[in-house]
């Protein structure tokens, strides 16, 4: 959920303006819920359905390159690693992942070099890369961030369909279902109903309950101080510095550590921020960019993270 760092990724999906602070170029927000999930068949070529409508890949693809961390990150956990060719400049997990300068927001042409059959991107706004990627003969699937966790199992589904990939895909997502549900009944009902802000930058904004990140506080039984403030209904509010210190947030969790820099001290620091029971508590807590900006399997070490935040 990697700005990919969490500042960008999710700020990205709802504010096409605002520039990732540590990894992802920021675009319009688009659904993944509708994502086909249909059996895998037996050989290909195989049509699916995903963000950007049908795409038939024509056989299995030994050439991939991945324009998305996330999908970077999930290719490898399905065992289709051996078949990419490529990965943007923000897919640093793994790191033995074939790393390029590539951003995305490249035209289609840009990628002929690596001569790849299939490419996987997370945003192509108006179609364009697709498009121009169609007329290469070369197939895309546009995987976009997810809104929800079933949004991440659709994707597993679908990336192990259109790579060979289909029974390691399912075991995956079923063992990130098991990892997800284990975390949540270790804490118990130890975390219901504290509040929480989760910073995405240093500017204040931040993401609400109705986001994939705001889901995964929400399996803890915890309560978001910007829910009221989300008048735009985005997921992705500003909020004030006033609002922030009438919230009076017990936890607060900081996904700009990277990008920006912050920290506990530099939090406190802030004007008006000392007086704030997070900050009494010792409850400011840097969480690493990238695991609250990316929506794959990395998606267990952001909830393992607070869960032992809200624990200790």
């Amino acid at each position: 959920m990697h700005r990919t760092t969490a500042a960008a990724a999710a700020l990205a999906t709802a504010l096409a303006t605002l520039a990732a602070c540590g990894s992802t170029t920021a675009h319009a927000p688009t659904t993944t819920a509708a994502l086909a999930a249909t059996a895998a068949p037996a050989a290909f070529p195989v049509t699916v359905t995903a963000a950007n409508g049908s795409v038939t890949v024509p056989a299995r693809p030994s050439r991939i390159l991945s324009l998305s961390a996330t999908a970077t990150e999930m290719l490898y956990a399905i065992g289709a690693g051996s078949q990419v060719v490529g990965v943007d400049k923000y897919s640093t997990d793994p790191p033995n992942a074939p790393r390029t300068n590539l951003d995305g927001t490249e035209g289609a042409e840009s990628y002929v070099p690596l001569h790849p059959d299939l490419v996987v991107v997370a945003f192509d706004s108006g179609g364009k890369l697709s498009s121009e990627l169609a007329a290469l003969k070369v197939p895309a699937l546009v995987l976009p961030p997810a809104t929800t966790i079933d949004d991440t199992y659709s994707q597993f589904t679908l990336l192990g369909r259109v790579t060979g990939h289909a029974a390691e895909a399912a075991q995956e997502d079923a063992t990130i279902r098991q990892k997800l549900d284990a975390i949540t009944a270790s804490v118990g009902t130890r975390a219901k109903g504290l509040t929480y802000y989760h910073e995405v930058d240093n500017t204040l904004y931040t993401a609400t309950s109705k986001t994939f990140i705001g889901a995964l506080y929400a399996r803890l039984g915890m309560v978001n101080v910007a829910d009221a403030a989300d008048h735009s209904g985005s997921g992705y509010p500003q909020l004030s510095a006033e609002y922030l210190v009438k919230a009076d947030p017990d936890y607060v969790f900081l996904a700009d550590t990277v990008c920006c820099h912050e920290s506990a001290t530099t939090f406190a620091a802030r004007p008006g921020f000392s007086v704030l029971a997070a900050v009494k508590a010792g409850h400011v807590v840097g969480v690493p960019d990238a695991l609250a900006a990316e929506w794959g399997p990395r998606v267990v070490d952001f909830l393992q993270d607070i869960a032992n935040a809200v624990t200790k």
